[in-house]
C-alpha cells in the first residue's frame, strides 16, 4: 500500500511540474501578440468614429448591431462623435497589445465604438464590457488584451455613463 501511495504522489508531482512549464493559449500563456505589438485594425479606411452606451438587455441579442441595425437599447442613436485626438487615443488603446488583465466570464457589453467610412457605412465595431474586461470586435484582429484603463477614461471623457450592473444601464439608457 505504501508503494502505491508513493507512486501516486510521484505521478501527481510529475504531472504538475510538466503542466506548469507548457505554455498554451489560456492560463499561463503570454498575451497574443506580444506586449507592445501594434496591429493594423480595422484595416480599412474610416472617416468618423462614434461612441455609444446601450442597455444590452433591451433585446435578446446583446450585440450592438443586429441584422444591420443598431441595438434597440442604445441611449442615443447619434452617439458621441470623437475628435481626431480622441480617435488617436481610442486606436492606440485598441491596437497596442497590453499585458494580461483580470477577466471574469460575464460579458455584458454596454459600450460600443463604431467606425464609419466616407459614405456613412459601418467599417468596424468595437463592443466592450468594463465589468469583465472582455470585448468583441468586427472585423477580428485586435490584440487579446487592450488598454482597458485608457478606454474607460475615454468613455468617461465622452460623457457616456459608467456604472455597475444591468439596472444602472437600463435606467441610463431609457429614452
Amino acid at each position: 500500500m505504501n508503494n502505491f501511495r508513493l507512486l501516486a504522489a510521484l505521478s501527481v508531482a510529475t504531472l504538475f511540474a510538466s503542466c506548469s512549464t507548457v505554455p498554451y493559449f489560456g492560463v499561463g500563456a503570454a498575451p497574443s501578440p506580444a506586449v507592445g505589438t501594434t496591429v493594423n485594425w480595422p484595416g480599412k479606411p474610416f472617416t468618423e468614429v462614434r461612441a455609444y452606451c446601450y442597455d444590452y438587455t433591451a433585446e435578446k441579442e446583446g450585440s450592438f448591431f443586429i441584422n444591420g441595425r443598431m441595438h434597440k437599447g442604445v441611449m442615443d442613436p447619434k452617439g458621441v462623435k470623437l475628435t481626431p485626438a480622441q480617435v488617436t487615443t481610442l486606436t492606440d488603446a485598441l491596437t497596442t497589445s497590453q499585458d494580461k488583465q483580470s477577466r471574469t466570464p460575464c460579458y455584458k457589453p454596454h459600450h460600443a465604438c463604431v467606425f464609419y467610412g466616407a459614405k456613412g457605412e459601418v467599417v468596424a465595431v468595437f463592443e466592450m464590457c468594463f465589468g469583465c474586461n472582455k470585448f468583441v470586435e468586427t472585423p477580428d484582429g485586435l490584440p487579446e488584451y487592450v488598454d482597458t484603463g485608457a478606454l474607460y477614461k475615454l468613455t468617461g471623457d465622452l460623457g457616456l455613463p459608467l456604472g455597475e450592473g444591468n439596472a444602472f444601464y437600463t435606467n441610463a439608457c431609457r429614452r
